[in-house]
């Protein structure tokens, strides 16, 4: 029992950990891109997605490791996105 009563605190303070280490990450390291299938826009949907600066996505142990996260925000914005 008492095992049990450790775990959850410490699965809470491991996540709350993770969620503020992604916001510092996401402040500093990464950033939004947006990427127009045309010049005019009217070719298809607009793409977005999150990468690290100066590079495509994927690349990097920093994209790696928040690549749960990335991706949560992506399917947040992309569902609100398409309303």
């Amino acid at each position: 029992m008492q095992k049990v009563s450790k775990l959850l605190p410490t699965l809470l303070g491991v996540l709350c950990l993770y969620s503020l280490g992604y916001a510092y990450a996401r402040m500093s390291v990464f950033h939004a891109v947006e990427n127009y299938p045309s010049a005019e826009g009217k070719a298809g949907a607009r793409q977005d997605y999150i990468a690290k600066k100066d590079l495509t996505p994927g690349e990097g142990w920093e994209y790696q490791l928040f690549l749960p996260a990335i991706k949560v925000e992506e399917s947040i914005v992309n569902y609100f996105h398409n309303l």
